[in-house]
């Protein structure tokens, strides 16, 4: 199976196992009417990519914030999709066969964003929830335009890039507190891209194109979610994505996202 095919894959298997989880997880709350819910949401992390057939490596850091909307079709099976804007930093990158090589250092490209999950709960055991998890996101392709001011001729480079993330595991909750639901996930997370320069220096013009790949592919994910009310919840969360360097030995990624979701 290629690995472009693997993310979609995994979505649609965890999408099936929702959808035929046990039938007494079903048959409880038969009657539930749908809930709407909607949350705005911020995210942080920074993720060590690789370019070049994973010869060399830097850092994609990415702010995002979110607007999202979900349907409780039932307790227990949740759908959600969501739409908010990326500033995506790809300092690092090193473009060597335009008509002059650029280690690229200008910071934030804003872009649009959007992506859609599901949560489930499979089953219950005592004051532990045990489920599943899974979401995908894709930064839309934006443009960003910057002149050369190094050189005794004007010139002038042009950057596109996009980037897309799929994730999708099992989860645990512990249910034993009144208002806290703390969380534990360990899920396939993997991030893949393109990142594109042209270069325009007189009459000498180059492109150059970057397909990036996010180093680790499981990553662990601790949080809470604190409820004191049935029309709003916060929830917050860190993750910490191991990965081996290119050079030898181990080294950890990390991510947060905090979410306020309002109940209708």
């Amino acid at each position: 199976m290629s690995g472009k095919r693997i993310p979609t894959v995994l979505c649609f298997m965890v999408l099936g196992v929702a959808l035929f989880r046990p039938a007494p997880i079903q048959a409880q709350e038969s009657g539930q009417s749908i809930h709407i819910k909607s949350s705005l949401g911020f995210e942080y992390f920074s993720r060590t990519i690789v370019w070049d057939e994973g010869l060399y490596s830097s850092k994609l850091k990415a702010a995002i914030g979110i607007l999202r909307a979900e349907l409780e079709l039932q307790k227990g099976f949740t759908i959600g999709a969501f739409a908010g804007y990326t500033l995506s930093n790809f300092n690092g990158l090193v473009f060597r066969q335009l008509p002059f090589s650029i280690d690229y250092e200008a910071g934030n490209i804003g872009g649009l964003l959007w992506g859609a999950d599901v949560d489930t709960i499979l089953f219950v055991v005592g004051d532990y929830e045990i489920g599943t998890t899974a979401q995908f996101a894709m930064s839309l392709r934006s443009t960003a335009e910057f002149e050369i001011l190094s050189l005794n001729q004007k010139g002038d480079l042009v950057a596109k890039r996009k980037w897309n993330r799929v994730l999708g595991g099992p989860v645990i909750r512990y249910t034993g507190y009144e208002d806290f639901t703390p969380f534990l996930s360990i899920a396939y997370n993997r991030l893949w891209g393109t990142f594109t320069l042209s270069e325009t220096i007189v009459d000498l013009e180059g492109t150059e194109e970057k397909t990036i790949t996010g180093k680790g592919i499981v990553g662990i994910t601790v949080g809470t979610v604190y409820e004191p009310s049935a029309v709003f919840k916060l929830k917050a969360e860190v993750t910490a994505l191991p990965y081996t360097k290119i050079g030898g030995g181990l080294d950890v990624d990390y991510g947060a996202s905090v979410k306020v979701v309002v109940f209708f």
